[in-house]
């Protein structure tokens, strides 16, 4: 990852091929979270499943974070921080654009973390709070790319379908 970062990067943001094709990513969503997400499917295709995460019938077993309390307050920390590094990708004091860009990460990260609430409740009778801060952090990552540019309408959408895509790919991956 650490030689593809700056390659990728250069692409979409240093003007390289993607950039002047019109690709467009304003803080990161393709540059970190797609790329390290492709890195990430690499080693576990190299590595294969945890142990523990089929059952013998081949069902997905959930694995459950060791700690509720860390793993909730690592979310909180990483939608904080999200709060600097979007409005911070603007590289200006611009207030209207700073609290639109905060706006819409916020809105799209709470519509995944009630998606994800919501989906789960349905499929199993009670809240999960392991896919509600799954579902708060794809809302966080899904918009990274165009939260300057999308209405809260669309920041909407975009939480939504996040929460919908991070409950289909733990319940049945």
């Amino acid at each position: 990852v650490a030689l593809v970062y700056p390659i990728t990067g250069h692409w979409i943001w240093g003007g390289g091929f993607l950039a002047s094709g019109g690709f467009f990513d304003f803080a990161g969503s393709t540059v970190v979270h797609s790329v390290g997400g492709w890195a990430a499917l690499a080693g576990i295709l190299m590595l294969g499943p945890r142990l523990g995460k089929y059952g013998p019938d081949g069902r997905v077993n959930a694995i459950p974070p060791h700690s509720y309390t860390s793993a909730v307050l690592g979310c909180f920390v990483l939608w904080l921080g999200w709060f600097g590094f979007n409005p911070g990708s603007t590289m200006a004091v611009d207030a209207n654009a700073i609290a639109h860009i905060f706006m819409t990460t916020n809105t799209a990260a709470f519509m995944g973390l009630l998606t994800a609430t919501t989906l789960t409740w349905l499929w199993d009778g009670k809240p999960d709070l392991s896919m509600i801060l799954n579902g708060t952090l794809a809302g966080l990552v899904a918009i990274t790319a165009a939260c300057n540019v999308v209405s809260v309408g669309s920041s909407i959408i975009i939480g939504l379908i996040a929460g919908v895509l991070v409950v289909y790919a733990v319940l049945f991956f």
